[in-house]
């Protein structure tokens, strides 16, 4: 069993952010929603605007103070054992209002909370992305699950 995978099932965490009022999105959910030509289903264009949830990994891609980062399903220390490198499909780019102030480690799953957009986007300085969070809230997802069980 590889340390670095992540089970990211709905069921685990939906009735805890419904229940703050807050939808968690699953990276399931957005590998789902992809079409032909990047297109993004209408249910997941839904959420656009509005405040989700998304939990996974860090993979620091801007500044040294995380207001930029990539969030993904697998972390960067361990997909080559166990996943295929991941896609745009399996990538949220993260903008944080600020520096985020979090003691990074990428092992750890991360909580993001934010204004979700979803389709296609050309950023001039971080490039092409299909899911994003704007004014993203970081930290610790504590008690998630970081292990397939049962495979």
């Amino acid at each position: 069993m590889c340390l670095a995978c992540a089970n990211f099932g709905l069921a685990a965490y939906a009735q805890s952010a419904y229940a703050q009022g807050v939808p968690r999105l699953s990276f399931a959910q957005l590998v789902d929603s992809i079409r032909a030509n990047f297109e993004v289903t209408q249910t997941i264009k839904s959420y656009n605007g509005k405040e989700v949830e998304i939990h996974g990994f860090i993979i620091p891609a801007g500044p040294p103070d995380l207001s930029f980062f990539l969030l993904s399903r697998v972390s960067t220390m361990g997909n080559y054992c166990c996943e295929v490198p991941v896609g745009q499909d399996e990538t949220v780019y993260v903008y944080a209002p600020k520096a985020v102030t979090i003691l990074y480690d990428p092992l750890r799953v991360y909580k993001v909370r934010g204004a979700f957009e979803a389709g296609p986007h050309t950023d001039r300085t971080y490039g092409f992305s299909l899911f994003r969070m704007r004014d993203a809230r970081v930290e610790e997802a504590v008690g998630a699950k970081i292990f397939k069980v049962g495979e």
